[in-house]
């Protein structure tokens, strides 16, 4: 059985549609599992209430380490002047203990 994350960021709440769209086609595989999570917000709450953000988001925040336990990642992330956000930017960022023990090796992405 393959067990696939699909990790995103989103704050007005598009990317998020994407990602439970991903899911559910990547769900219609048979002998695969799906978890859909997303990463943490790094803005404030008073600079997401004056952007009117979309602050209730179902998916529970993933951490880093969790990475290794999938065969696959598909990655939703706004992108900001031609590159991911930085809330996506800081959360790879902080899997370099996985890649220093080969964790993310063969995996999917």
């Amino acid at each position: 059985m393959s067990k696939i994350l699909v990790l995103y960021h989103s704050v007005w709440g598009h990317i998020e549609e994407m990602a439970r769209a991903e899911a559910e086609g990547a769900r219609s595989v048979a002998g695969t599992t799906v978890d859909i999570k997303r990463v943490p917000e790094s803005m404030s709450p008073e600079i997401l209430a004056q952007i009117h953000a979309k602050t209730q988001q179902t998916a529970p925040e993933a951490h880093p380490d969790e990475l290794a336990e999938y065969d696959a990642i598909i990655f939703g992330t706004p992108t900001r002047f031609g590159n991911m956000s930085g809330q996506m930017r800081n959360f790879l960022d902080r899997t370099g203990n996985l890649w220093q023990k080969g964790a993310l090796v063969g995996k999917v992405g």
